[in-house]
């Protein structure tokens, strides 16, 4: 037992401490080697922090590369011809955004630390606990699912591979698989795993790292670092097409046993809505999920302020587009007749500064010229409103049409009080509608008025093409509604891929990309992206 709070006393200095701030420092061309492994335990965890320190790297990367192939952002007159290639679809070798190596530099760096811990266990197997094992193992593999996913939405197509001991200057010799034929494999790496242990397993970390201690900072950023189970699950089951499967999982997790987290609700509600993006994240916990996390105080920055802000010292790289702000002008406010996205339009999600418009939705803690640049900016992985998608898009094409559209418009309270008597799976609970009536619907937590498929009517669904077409029509407003709620996340390019893919209809991805393009290219554009290869970064892999 005197060992076991010793060990636990190291790991908690070192991640405590600025003396040993370099544990959450990234350098893209360190891969994990035998040396980097000793024979104690505690080099276990240090390990485990070194394959969530590659997600640094990563996150405002994904960011670029996503939003920027959407109508939100378009490059600058500041920023470098990288940028402007990837605006206009002539990415090439050599282009620092468009490379996938810091993906596949954590790839490789949790391929070898799953070889190592498995390695250890079997050389030690009473140094480790069973709860401690199986949390490293599971939060390892989810590392690795996500970033494959999010290789395989961004490219396409990925260099797939289990070993650690991979060249990254020569991935041309790893067999190249399509997305299709990925999302099966990240499945089984979620359900199934890695000698016994599955992606499900979800450990406290406070617990873990500071037994007997009451809940702190430093506890909850632990429990935050790696994606959770459901949201990653949900999302390969909605590209895999396995409604059922995201409903029943995304109904428990945002129930959360009658908690008030994920419920989309009125708690942060009017301007804390925004706070989620600008605030210290476990002062956000009802809304986030998953983050990575940022501290300017230990030299840990992304690039989202340098990039988005006008603001001295700031680069001004990427703005909002006119297409993608005439969207939230354009919207309607629950009042029915009031223009404008209250909410998460001008001087939330983008403002007017220094007489330009930037994206204002991360910067708003800290805008002046002396402080612009210390925001502590956190990329979110999951949070509330991503679930919520993923449920609207599974319940509309499971035909559940008065669930998905509570989800979308004005909650579960008022869907509950509307169909009293005649309630439909997921909200035909009791015990959990109690806890479920609190959510608001997305439209409605911003003041917005509800939106319906037009051009077909729920009163005449007598046919199967009838059926279809009113799926897809509530398809295309997740589109839109994401693209709103989810600026700058990383999240709407995907939907709208996943969307288009769905009904075989390119239209719905290029009509929108095409619109923030001049008129001289607009056309261009979109015929470019007729054609599904097209909707892929292309970077050659040797």
């Amino acid at each position: 037992m005197k060992s076991y709070y010793i060990h636990y006393s190291i790991v908690v200095v070192c991640l405590v401490l600025t003396s040993c701030s370099k544990y959450f420092e990234v350098n893209t061309n360190d891969v994990l080697t035998e040396k980097d492994y000793g024979q104690e335990t505690n080099e276990l965890y240090s390990g485990y922090m070194g394959v969530a320190a590659k997600m640094q790297a990563l996150a405002d990367q994904t960011v670029f590369l996503s939003d920027l192939r959407t109508d939100l952002l378009e490059p600058t007159a500041n920023a470098p011809q990288d940028l402007w290639d990837l605006y206009n679809y002539k990415e090439k070798k050599g282009n620092t955004f468009a490379n996938p190596r810091t993906y596949y530099d954590l790839i490789v760096n949790a391929n070898a630390y799953l070889e190592k811990i498995r390695s250890y266990r079997k050389a030690n197997p009473k140094a480790l606990e069973d709860e401690h094992y199986n949390a490293l193992i599971s939060g390892t593999i989810r590392f690795k699912v996500w970033t494959y996913l999010t290789l395989g939405k961004l490219y396409g197509k990925v260099a797939y591979f289990d070993d650690s001991k991979i060249d990254l200057d020569n991935l041309s010799s790893i067999p190249v698989i399509s997305l299709n034929e990925l999302l099966p494999k990240l499945v089984a790496l979620m359900e199934i795993g890695v000698d016994g242990v599955d992606g499900k397993y979800v450990a406290n970390w406070g617990n873990i790292l500071f037994p007997g201690v009451a809940t702190n900072q430093q506890d909850l950023t632990w429990n935050m670092i790696c994606p959770s189970p459901e949201p990653l699950l949900m999302e390969l089951y909605l590209w895999t097409k396995q409604y059922t499967k995201v409903v029943d999982i995304g109904i428990r997790f945002i129930y959360d046993n009658g908690s008030n987290k994920f419920k989309v609700s009125n708690d942060d509600y009017n301007g804390e809505w925004v706070q989620v993006f600008t605030r210290d994240p476990i002062t956000r916990t009802r809304v986030l999920m998953n983050i990575v996390p940022y501290d300017f105080e230990r030299n840990q920055t992304n690039r989202l302020m340098q990039f988005f802000s006008n603001q001295s010292p700031s680069l001004y790289y990427l703005r909002p587009t006119a297409a993608a702000m005439r969207r939230y002008q354009e919207q309607i406010r629950y009042d029915g007749h009031t223009l404008g996205d209250q909410y998460r339009g001008e001087n939330y999600t983008y403002f007017l500064q220094n007489g330009a418009w930037v994206i204002r939705k991360f910067s708003r803690d800290r805008e002046s010229a002396s402080e612009i640049y210390k925001n502590n900016v956190h990329i979110v992985i999951y949070r509330d409103a991503d679930i919520h998608f993923f449920m609207i898009e599974a319940l509309n094409n499971l035909g559940m049409f008065d669930q998905a559209e509570a989800l979308l418009n004005d909650g579960v309270e008022l869907y509950l009080s509307r169909n009293a008597g005649n309630l439909k799976y997921p909200f035909d609970n009791a015990a959990m509608n109690v806890s479920l009536a609190r959510n608001w619907g997305i439209r409605r937590r911003v003041n917005l008025a509800p939106v319906h498929p037009e051009g077909v009517s729920r009163d005449d669904l007598s046919t199967t093409e009838k059926v279809d077409a009113y799926k897809k029509a509530l398809d295309k407003l997740v589109v839109e509604e994401t693209l709103m709620e989810s600026a700058g996340e990383a999240k709407a390019y995907f939907a709208m891929m996943r969307i288009a893919d769905r009904w075989n209809d390119p239209t719905i991805l290029a009509d929108i990309v095409a619109k923030k393009y001049s008129e001289g290219q607009t056309n261009q554009i979109r015929q470019y992206l007729l054609d599904r290869n097209h909707w892929f970064v292309q970077y050659p892999l040797n």
